[in-house]
C-alpha cells in the first residue's frame, strides 16, 4: 500500500517505520533498538484542523486526515468519539459554598459513547479499521474488562478473530458480552500480570498480533482525539484534567495531542494531572507519595510497588504491576499534578449521588473519577478560577453487579400502612452527607 500520510517514529531512537504494515511485519517494535513505543507523524496540512472543528462531530472520525488511515471505506464505527462535554453546575456550587473557590466543572461523557459505552471504544474502532486496511485476520488482548469489551464487538464488525484473556477477577459481564460476538474468551486463573503473561504467549506461540498496551500507537492516536473535541466543545484546554487510572493511556494521548498540533495552537499546553485509583489497587498513588516524600530523587519514577492479586472490587482498575508508570509520572510531575488515592468502601455513595443529581447511572471506574474530584479539592489541588474536566469512562451497563452496591432507598413492607409517599429532595442531604463525610 502506498502511504504517503503517516509514519510511526521510535520514541527511543528515532527510527522510522513506514506505516502500520510494515509496524505488524516488525511485530509491534523498533527493528533498530526494539523499543515498543513508537508515535504516529502526519504529512497533513494542521491548518485544516480548525475547520474540522465547526459544527456538530458525529464521531472522532471527522478527524479523518489526523488518523492513520488511508482509506475511508475501511472506517468501522459506531459513531463514538463525538460524545458532549457537560458542565456539571451542582459540582460548581459544591466548591464554592465547601472551599470558597469560584471554578467551572465539565464532564466527558465516555459513558455515551456510541460503541459499548465506555472510553476504550475509540481505540477499538480504529485498531478494526486499521486491521481491516492491512488484512489482519487474527488478534488478541489481555484485558481488565473493557478493552476486551470494545475490541471485541468492533473487530467482530471488521470479520477480526479476536482472542480474549480475562484475569480471574473480571466481570462476568465482560465474558459474556466478548462471547456474545463470536469471539473467545480465556479466563486466566490469576491477576492481570499473569493474564497479559499467558496473552504474549500465545501471541508467540500462534505468531499472532497482541495488543502493545498503554502505548499502542492505534489506541494513543484514537484517543489523542480529545484534545481536538474539548477545543471544539470548550474553546480552550482544561487547566485540571482528572481521571481514574489503571494503565494510563489518556494521559499519554493527551500529550501527543497537545505536542501533535502545537504548530497551529502555539500557547496550547497539557492540564494538570491528577490521577485516581481505588486504595485496594493503588501503586502508583504509592510510587507517588515516597517519590513526594523523598523530593523527587533521580529516577524517582523507576521505583515502584508491584501489587500481586489485587484484591479491588474494581475489576478494570485491577492493574497491580504499573509498567507505565514512568511514563505517566513524568507527565504528571511536568504539569505539577499529582496521585490520588480513594476510599473504596465509598464508591457507590459518589455513585448514587451522579444518579441523583445528574439521572446518570456510571460505572465503578466513572465513580472514582468523581469521588477523586471531591479528594482533589480537600487536598487543595484545585486553584480559584480553574477549568476542571473529569473524563468519566463507563457508565453502569458494562458493570450491572454495581446497580446492587447502589441500593439505599429500599423499604421492605408486608402490609399497605408501611407504605408512605415520598419526595426525592428527602434523600439529597443524605446522599451529600455520605459523600463529605
Amino acid at each position: 500500500m502506498n502511504n504517503q500520510k503517516y509514519l510511526l517514529q521510535c520514541v527511543v531512537c528515532g527510527h522510522k517505520t513506514p506505516d502500520f504494515g510494515t509496524w505488524f511485519e516488525q511485530n509491534q517494535v523498533c527493528p533498530t533498538c526494539g523499543s515498543k513505543h513508537s508515535e504516529v507523524w502526519y504529512q497533513t496540512d494542521y491548518t485544516k484542523l480548525p475547520e474540522l472543528m465547526k459544527g456538530e462531530v458525529l464521531s472522532f472520525w471527522q478527524y479523518l486526515p489526523f488518523l492513520p488511515l488511508n482509506n475511508a471505506g475501511n472506517i468501522v464505527t459506531c459513531t463514538e468519539g463525538g460524545i458532549p462535554v457537560q458542565q456539571w453546575g451542582f459540582l460548581e456550587e459544591f466548591a464554592k459554598k465547601q472551599y470558597g473557590l469560584d471554578i467551572r466543572v465539565h464532564v466527558y461523557r465516555n459513558d455515551l459513547n456510541g460503541g459499548t459505552g465506555t472510553f476504550k471504544d475509540v481505540a477499538a474502532s480504529l485498531a478494526a479499521s486499521i486491521f481491516k486496511e492491512y488484512g489482519v485476520k487474527q488478534y488478541c488482548v489481555a484485558s481488565t474488562g473493557n478493552t476486551a469489551t470494545s475490541y471485541a464487538t468492533y473487530l467482530s464488525m471488521a470479520g477480526v478473530n479476536c482472542s480474549v484473556f480475562l484475569p480471574d477477577n473480571a466481570l462476568k459481564a465482560s465474558e459474556a458480552f466478548v462471547s456474545a460476538f463470536g469471539q473467545q474468551v480465556f479466563r486466566v486463573k490469576g491477576d492481570y500480570a499473569k493474564t497479559k503473561v499467558i496473552a504474549a504467549g500465545y501471541s508467540n506461540t500462534h505468531h499472532i498480533l497482541m495488543s502493545a498496551g498503554n502505548i499502542d500507537p492505534i489506541r494513543v492516536e484514537a484517543k489523542k482525539t480529545m484534545v481536538f473535541e474539548w477545543l471544539r466543545q470548550m474553546g480552550k484546554m482544561p487547566d485540571v484534567y482528572i481521571q481514574a487510572v489503571s494503565g494510563g493511556t489518556g494521559p499519554i494521548a493527551i500529550d501527543k495531542g497537545v505536542r501533535e498540533i502545537q504548530s497551529v495552537y502555539p500557547g496550547l499546553k497539557n492540564p494538570r494531572f491528577i490521577l485516581i485509583q481505588p486504595d485496594k489497587c493503588d501503586p502508583m498513588v504509592q510510587a507517588w507519595d515516597k517519590a513526594e516524600k523523598d523530593d523527587f530523587p533521580d529516577d524517582y519514577e523507576k521505583e515502584y510497588p508491584i501489587i500481586e492479586n489485587p484484591e479491588t472490587a474494581i475489576p478494570t482498575l485491577a492493574t497491580g504491576h504499573p509498567a507505565t508508570y514512568p511514563i505517566i509520572a513524568k507527565l504528571v510531575k511536568a504539569t505539577e499534578g499529582s496521585f490520588i488515592s480513594i476510599s473504596e468502601e465509598k464508591i457507590a455513595d459518589f455513585a448514587r449521588l451522579i444518579a441523583y443529581e445528574r439521572k446518570v447511572m456510571l460505572g465503578p471506574a466513572s465513580a472514582v473519577c468523581i469521588s477523586g474530584f471531591f479528594g482533589a479539592l480537600k487536598k487543595g489541588l484545585i486553584k480559584d478560577g480553574e477549568t476542571v474536566l473529569l473524563n468519566v469512562g463507563e457508565g453502569v451497563r458494562r458493570a450491572p453487579e454495581f446497580v446492587d452496591e447502589m441500593l439505599y432507598a429500599s423499604k421492605d413492607v408486608d402490609n399497605v400502612d408501611q407504605c408512605t409517599p415520598h419526595t426525592m429532595e428527602s434523600y439529597r442531604s443524605q446522599l451529600w452527607d455520605a459523600v463529605t463525610d
